[in-house]
């Protein structure tokens, strides 16, 4: 007989069948093992205190194997209930032995123990395979997920620190910072007109060439050179004086008055969006008024409306136009809208001051460039300038023709003498008015010191950036703790997963044994299947 015949090979699947089908246990094996669970689950609630006895009923499942070596155990904790005659009178030696007996009778723990191998191979590993896998991608998912958190709270940085370079902040305190930006304005408006660099007098040339080619070109338009213009021409000789010293023609007030920066902090109070912006530019001096308008009102008259009685109109407070004072947050242009423009030039012009005792009150108290009437006029004569520069430039182009050379023939010395060269440097020293301008932010300071709600909706558009950022972090944080959950649970896993394989490895061998020892004469049992792959 050969090495191969004496051999058996058992399928792991038919293993249980092959045993039931050649009668080495009996058909009702499962409902006997029931029962012999039941004694088992009994016993094991009195058991003496032993490490390997603790370790054996920790283990996935108490089979036939374990209850042979919790009986060799239990020879040595109650071998003081041993009679002379070898017999132990100890209860739990009793119970153990007769569970013994029960599993050996019609071999139900073959059959029982083939029973687990199939389940630990077809179920339970494939399980915590499974559950390993999932605790893997669960924590390869967290690890992405936090990368791009990175990125994006990068991202947001760069939004944020972009925001406070345009703000020209720190941004540590960002409404502290701006409201600081806010009163910083006049210092802003006397280094822009009396700086000695990119500021106001340098335009005095190319003021002057202006003035000199009107006059003689346009001579028919104009009598006055104060009437052309008369904002950077004032600024250049009077430096920025307050609106009161150039409307009184060079009258220094007595006193001045400023009018109060109108923005309220977010901690003071919270912002009604249907309160009207308070603009700087009212009176505060005013009776009763609903934006601006005075109404007078009979104190005996509080609730009938008088048609007989004239009420007058003050429009004299007017300076500016609430609703055309907000531009988007993101404008940084100089260009002016012309018709806040018109709205404010007419205001300025139409205006009325029947007491003038040397004190600058209101509008009158602030600069030339602080007041925005006065700003506007200045940067529409700065455009003049600029577009009057950019044609003569051009013209220079065909200096060479008949028709120029006849202009020019009767031009003044102080035109003819202008060359291309003069003409860059004065459109530079033009562009570099608007180069500061754009710089400072000039038109964005005034939006914020005129309507306290620009300021909220840019400290709002910070604080959004804040809690985005703080939002990722949060959701990084838990991202962390979920990993880190993850990988402790995925090594558990792995423990266990190890301590079931070796168990169930172990199992098949002592299956195979007993199989070969008692029900085939020592022929050698091998037991094929995915088992052998674990």
């Amino acid at each position: 007989m050969t090495i191969d015949d004496s051999t058996i090979d058992i399928h792991l699947t038919k293993l249980v069948d092959w045993l039931v089908d050649r009668r080495h246990c009996s058909k009702d094996w499962n409902e006997r093992s029931v029962a012999i669970r039941a004694k088992v689950q009994q016993a094991i609630l009195d058991m003496p205190e032993h490490d390997e006895i603790k370790r054996l009923l920790g283990s996935s499942y108490l089979d036939y194997f374990c209850c042979l070596k919790i009986v060799e155990i239990l020879k040595e904790t109650e071998k003081e209930s041993k009679n002379m005659f070898g017999m132990y009178s100890s209860q739990r030696m009793k119970d153990w032995r007769t569970i013994i007996s029960n599993y050996e009778k019609n071999s139900i723990y073959l059959v029982e123990s083939g029973q687990i191998l199939q389940r630990n191979v077809a179920f339970e590993i494939p399980a915590l395979k499974k559950h390993i896998g999932k605790c893997q991608q669960i924590r390869d998912e967290c690890h992405t997920r936090h990368a791009e958190l990175d990125k994006t709270i990068h991202e947001i940085e760069k939004q944020y620190a972009q925001l406070c370079t345009d703000m020209s902040i720190k941004g540590d305190n960002v409404q502290r910072e701006l409201i600081e930006r806010i009163e910083y304005l006049p210092n802003i408006c006397t280094e822009l007109a009396n700086g000695e660099k990119n500021s106001i007098p340098s335009l005095k040339s190319a003021v002057e060439f202006y003035l000199e080619f009107m006059k003689h070109f346009h001579s028919s338009l104009k009598s006055n050179d104060e009437e052309f213009l008369p904002i950077i021409k004032y600024l250049i000789d009077n430096g920025n004086t307050t609106v009161y010293q150039w409307r009184t023609n060079g009258h220094v007030p007595v006193s001045i008055e400023r009018p109060p920066l109108n923005y309220k902090f977010a901690e003071a109070a919270e912002i009604d969006e249907t309160e009207p912006d308070i603009i700087l530019g009212f009176d505060d001096d005013l009776t009763t008024s609903t934006e601006g308008i005075e109404i007078k009102q009979a104190a005996n008259q509080a609730d009938v409306i008088d048609f007989d009685i004239e009420t007058e109109i003050d429009w004299s407070g007017i300076d500016t136009v609430p609703e055309l004072l907000d531009p988007a947050l993101s404008s940084n242009g100089t260009h002016p809208n012309s018709i806040p423009d018109a709205l404010r030039e007419a205001a300025l012009n139409g205006s009325t001051h029947p007491i003038d005792d040397g004190i600058a009150r209101g509008n009158d108290a602030l600069t030339l460039l602080e007041n925005r009437a006065t700003y506007t006029t200045f940067i529409q004569e700065l455009h003049r300038l600029q577009s009057f520069l950019k044609q003569r430039l051009n013209e220079y182009h065909v200096n060479e023709t008949i028709l120029m050379t006849f202009i020019m023939q009767n031009a003044p010395s102080s035109i003819q003498k202008i060359n291309e060269n003069d003409l860059k440097t004065f459109l530079k020293n033009v562009d570099s008015i608007f180069t500061s301008i754009a710089h400072r932010q000039l038109d964005r300071l005034f939006s914020m010191r005129d309507s306290y709600k620009f300021v909220d909706r840019l400290i709002n558009c910070f604080q959004q950036k804040k809690i985005a950022i703080e939002r990722n972090r949060l959701q990084q944080k838990e991202l962390e703790e979920k990993a880190t959950n993850s990988s402790k649970e995925e090594q558990q896993l792995k423990e266990k997963l190890n301590i079931l394989i070796s168990y169930t490895k172990q199992l098949k061998e002592q299956v195979a044994k007993e199989i070969s020892v008692k029900k085939c004469q020592n022929r050698r049992i091998n037991i094929m299947g995915e088992i052998n792959t674990l």
